[in-house]
């Protein structure tokens, strides 16, 4: 599987401001509101909007989580964390949902492993799931790479895996703004 973004996607998280906390999730989930409803978000704290205005209208407090939730491609949300803890995987997953979690903290160029999760069994290592590698065997891991690198590449690969990269239209798209507190 060889297919590649049309642009960095690590650029992209760079440009929405992203790219010194990011907290993203994936799950097999198409319907925002579904996921929403696994969330146990209230319907009074949902809001339908793009990710700009979902950043504008975050405001962050302790014990609080923040999430803008959309729908990513066919068969798939994504949620990405503004503010407080990421959302629970195994509430995600049950079902046979399937859950991928990636976090990256670029002020210390730390990267935490791409998760896997799915009817709530995690997979401790991702790269261990057999029927995930045609996504990143073209990936040379012979040699070392710098951690942005490793960070283009899990996103790349998620791109794979759920038939569409990051791009400017995403980050446009309506979602929603939810508060869990």
């Amino acid at each position: 599987m060889k297919t590649f973004p049309t642009e960095g996607q690590k650029d992209l998280i760079v440009e929405y401001g992203l790219y010194n906390s990011f907290f993203a999730t994936w799950v097999s989930i198409e319907d925002v509101n579904a996921v929403a409803m696994h969330l146990e978000v209230a319907p009074e704290a949902k809001k339908i909007c793009d990710f700009q205005a979902a950043v504008r209208s975050c405001e962050p407090s302790p014990g609080t989580q923040w999430f803008w939730i959309t729908r990513h491609a066919p068969g798939w949300s994504h949620i990405l964390t503004l503010s407080g803890a990421s959302p629970s995987s195994d509430t995600l997953s049950l079902n046979r949902q399937r859950v991928f979690e990636l976090a990256y903290i670029g002020g210390i160029e730390e990267l935490y492993p791409l998760a896997y999760t799915c009817d709530g069994k995690s997979d401790a290592e991702f790269f261990d799931v057999l029927e995930y590698a045609p996504y990143w065997e073209d990936f040379n891991s012979s040699h070392r790479i710098s951690v942005d690198e490793e960070f283009e590449q899990e996103l790349i690969i998620m791109g794979r895996i759920t038939g569409r990269f990051y791009d400017r239209e995403f980050f446009s798209s309506q979602g929603l703004l939810c508060r869990i507190s």
